[in-house]
């Protein structure tokens, strides 16, 4: 077998809970992901700290701790900027310029193998010769929307538009008049289109003087046009379909407006994806069994249905680029988790017997989709020499009690606020403040003067500072317990096993105890440079009332009932042992030299993890 011979699909799934998987794999809920079970080695994983998306992607892309590759969350400090200036450029880390180590893929592309990765929350933008980067519904920071306006529906009266043009005798020339709008649109876009009807009832588009022949229910083909937007003049693409006409009305389908611009790397790959894969919608033959509308929500169908196409963006690429590694993360479980764990665990205030079986419905459902786009492609791009690695970043714990920081720190003396009437917020005081929290990640930072640009603590008392936060830390208590809710607080040195020692690792680095968390869907609580009036009053520890589940606040090791920070860790291929459950945990740092060996490229130079020689045969 040649180096070239060799492929290897990563499929990233973020937040899958170890528990859960095994549940709906005994239950024969997820064959496919059983199948792979069958055909490999079943592990679970720790993530590396803080256990949260951009961190752990990295770690699963350069086999690198936290210290090393730098990506701290989706915040992060750089030494030298004002404290709080990481805590207002959410999601930079995915950046790769901001990433401090080698990633796999570039070691591979050196090697000779061609990349492709798409919806991956670290490395953008990118700079691949011949495989490509990709966006797509996963957010990153310096790139352009994919869609800039979403489909619709037109009706037009005959009346109003028949004969307006004069045709030859045997045809109806009607104008139509598209206007298109959508957020990042400037001022709404207008195209222009006329619809030739002759006396056989055959249908043709007439767009700039180019004329098309349709029939009704089918799609045009993809037209270019070019929208004034909030990123400037970007090239867009759409397309029209005839949904019915009679005497007196026409009705237009005009399917979503896709950019081509800023979103994948080369730039004329986004042209291809467009018209290669995107559609207006999935057609019924798509629909499965679990997927019945009278069970399922809106949300679960628009998570499908992006996992549909984002199936065929790998596949699509599998036949233009023909790649040898594919890295690639699917989001929709993290957001489920999130907003489901505590009602399907006992201990909870909001557990029910009746609201945990319609969640479990719910997360059951959202595992088969996974567990669709798993089959999907490995019967369409797997040959016998790939290697697939089915993996997440970190897990999950229920949650149902929120902590205030800010405000903690505040009540503590750690930082000092005033009321500024402009802002009609309390904006913290530098001059009067010696520490500074971040929530994600959960580090605090000492004021330090000489090192931080607004500082007041000398170093003479830096330790003195550090010793004053630790102690604060865990002092904090539930009124209701009177237990403290931090599980530990280090210097960061002492985290260094932990991956947690470096310049972008704070000073003091804390975790929490289930089933307390910090987020309850505001972003704005995560910055601590001010607070509004009902924050500043807010009790230390109040009750959730949108987050049920977290991750990013625990350590590695943190387990809660069924639930866990762990992750499950699947991989198959030649090589690899089957059928094999590992009574040991491994770390997700060993991913990346492992999947190194076995695509027999050099481990990226700056990847610290160890060679699972005990899953191959």
């Amino acid at each position: 077998m040649t180096q070239k011979d060799k492929k290897l699909l990563l499929i990233g799934i973020d937040q899958a809970i170890p528990y859960l998987i095994n549940k709906f794999i005994k239950e024969n809920a997820i064959p496919n992901i059983a199948r792979l079970c069958e055909n490999g080695v079943l592990a679970e994983a720790y993530s590396c700290a803080p256990c949260d998306t951009p961190t752990n992607w990295t770690t699963i892309a350069t086999g690198a701790k936290t210290a090393t590759h730098g990506v701290t969350s989706f915040y992060l400090h750089l030494q030298g900027e004002p404290l709080d200036l990481g805590a207002k450029l959410r999601s930079r880390t995915q950046l790769s310029r901001y990433c401090q180590a080698e990633f796999i893929w570039d070691v591979a592309e050196k090697r000779g193998l061609v990349p492709f990765i798409i919806n991956y929350p670290s490395g953008w933008p990118g700079n691949f010769k011949k495989g490509a980067m990709s966006l797509y519904t996963w957010r990153t920071p310096e790139s352009y929307q994919r869609m800039v306006s979403p489909s619709k529906s037109y009706k037009f009266t005959m009346k109003a538009t028949k004969n307006t043009l004069s045709g030859s005798g045997d045809e109806d020339l009607i104008k139509l008049v598209l206007i298109i709008k959508g957020k990042s649109i400037v001022s709404p876009h207008t195209e222009k289109i006329i619809l030739s009807i002759n006396s056989a009832g055959d249908i043709s588009l007439i767009i700039n003087g180019v004329q098309e022949f349709i029939k009704e229910m089918e799609w045009s083909s993809w037209m270019k046009i070019r929208i004034n937007t909030t990123n400037g003049i970007l090239p867009c693409f759409y397309r029209i379909m005839i949904v019915g006409f009679n005497d007196e009305i026409v009705t237009i389908k005009r399917s979503t407006v896709y950019n081509a611009k800023g979103w994948t790397n080369p730039e004329s790959f986004g042209e291809e994806l467009i018209k290669n894969v995107f559609e207006y919608d999935f057609p019924h033959e798509h629909e499965v069994e679990f997927m019945t509308k009278e069970k399922i929500s809106s949300y679960l169908v628009s998570a499908r249905n992006e996992a549909l196409m984002l199936a065929e963006a790998i596949k699509y690429a599998k036949r233009s680029l023909n790649w040898d590694v594919c890295y690639f993360h699917y989001h929709p479980l993290d957001t489920i988790n999130h907003e489901s764990l505590a009602y399907m665990h006992k201990e909870s205030p909001f557990y029910t017997e009746v609201k945990a079986k319609k969640t479990f419905n719910t997360v059951e459902t959202a595992y088969k989709i996974v567990d669709e786009l798993v089959g999907n492609l490995i019967n369409h791009c797997i040959e016998k020499d790939t290697t697939v690695v089915f993996i997440s970043d970190h897990g999950a714990i229920p949650t149902w009690k929120t902590i205030n920081i800010p405000s903690f720190f505040m009540k503590s003396g750690l930082t000092k606020y005033n009321w500024n009437e402009s802002e009609k917020k309390y904006v913290i005081d530098w001059k009067e403040s010696i520490a500074f929290p971040y929530m994600e990640p959960p580090f605090v930072w000492v004021n330090l003067k000489g090192r931080d640009p607004h500082g007041v603590v000398k170093s003479s008392e830096y330790e003195d500072v550090r010793d004053s936060i630790i102690e604060t830390l865990y002092s904090l208590k539930d009124p209701n317990t009177n237990e403290g809710v931090i599980e530990q607080a280090l210097r960061k040195e002492e985290a260094s096993n932990l991956g947690l020692n470096g310049e972008r690792i704070g000073d003091v680095v804390y975790f929490l105890k289930p089933p307390y968390g910090i987020f309850d869907g505001n972003l704005g609580t995560l910055d601590a440079s001010s607070m509004t009036k009902s924050e500043y009053n807010k009790s230390d520890i109040d009750m959730s009332r949108s987050f049920f589940g977290a991750h990013a606040y625990y350590l590695p090791t943190t387990r809660f009932g069924n639930y866990s920070i762990s992750v499950p860790f699947i991989i198959s291929g030649p090589g690899i042992k089957k059928g094999i459950k590992l009574d040991n945990i491994v770390n997700l740092v060993d991913v990346v030299p492992t999947l190194s060996h076995l695509l027999n490229i050099p481990e990226p130079k700056n990847s610290e993890g160890c060679i699972l020689y005990e899953i191959m045969e």
